[in-house]
């Protein structure tokens, strides 16, 4: 399955959004200020023009090291040799995410847009969905409606796949979404309106770094989760928020006394098992699995 590293930023190009600059020009320029991924956006070009675009993108990401996506149209996808698609619910019903798959085969990439959590469900359980972009997070000018920062911790608390928030980012908001454990963002307005697109993508990357920086990876009950550094054992346990009367905490294959709990600061790579004690001396299914 593809993964979208953490802490990624995702651009979504469109000419619309960025006059006197073509969408090339605004790719040369965000790539320079260090955009992970790249989606080509444009609604109003006929078909031999976006299978010219998108060739020239995917040419420039490939020499670049950046993931290359088209929007809507898994066939220009394919003959441009892009990374993959984008579709949104709309698209849907052109293209089918199981047509998308027979087209770009195994290995393309396939995004899907959800505007709600019974969207994002769907995508969710969906086999051939790679990542799920939710959204608006903010209000947008493209959508009357938008559906908050509240709802970001909701979705990444059922997210089997990455997830990138998307909807009226700016640098003024983005510490917003971040707080609440987006990773991944998308961008549109906020650098392809920007006067120096370079400038104000390096921004935004410099600020996931910033956050990414404040993290780290541990393994709790067998998925790996990102916390913050510094965090004691004691605080992972109370998040998990089990009957702590009747709860076995194992830290690196060794059972640690509650007491000692505080006193553990966690590590890169720790490995944690947080265990329902059943009676008898014998250790039950794991909190998680209990829910």
């Amino acid at each position: 399955m593809f993964k979208i590293d953490d802490y990624s930023l995702y651009l979504v190009i469109s000419e619309e959004f960025s006059p006197g600059k073509s969408s090339l020009e605004i790719a040369k320029l965000a790539i320079s200020g260090r955009v992970d991924i790249i989606q080509m956006r444009e609604k109003n070009k006929p078909r031999d023009e976006l299978l010219k675009l998108a060739s020239g993108l995917s040419k420039l990401c490939k020499e670049n090291g950046v993931t290359f996506i088209v929007n809507d149209d898994p066939q220009i996808a394919g003959e441009a040799d892009a990374d993959g698609v984008h579709l949104g619910q709309t698209d849907k019903k052109k293209y089918s995410i199981a047509e998308a798959r027979r087209i770009l085969g195994k290995s393309g990439i396939i995004g899907v847009s959800t505007h709600s959590l019974a969207e994002f469900d769907e995508a969710n359980m969906d086999n051939d969905v790679d990542y799920i972009a939710y959204g608006p997070v903010f209000s947008t000018e493209t959508k009357n409606y938008f559906l908050g920062t509240g709802s970001i911790k909701d979705a990444l608390k059922i997210a089997r796949k990455p997830v990138v928030f998307i909807g009226g980012i700016n640098l003024s908001n983005v510490g917003d979404i971040l707080v609440h454990g987006a990773k991944t963002i998308a961008v549109i307005r906020g650098i392809c309106q920007a006067e120096d697109i370079a400038g104000r993508a390096r921004s935004f990357k410099d600020r996931l770094v910033k956050e990414k920086e404040k993290k780290m990876t541990v393994r709790i009950n067998g998925e790996y989760e990102t916390i913050d550094k510094g965090s004691d054992l004691a605080g992972i346990v109370a998040g998990k928020k089990p009957f702590l009367d009747t709860v076995v905490v194992e830290h690196n294959l060794r059972i640690v006394a509650k007491e000692e709990w505080p006193g553990i600061i966690l590590r890169e790579n720790d490995q944690i098992e947080i265990l329902s004690f059943m009676g008898g001396g014998q250790y039950g299914r794991s909190i998680e699995d209990r829910r």
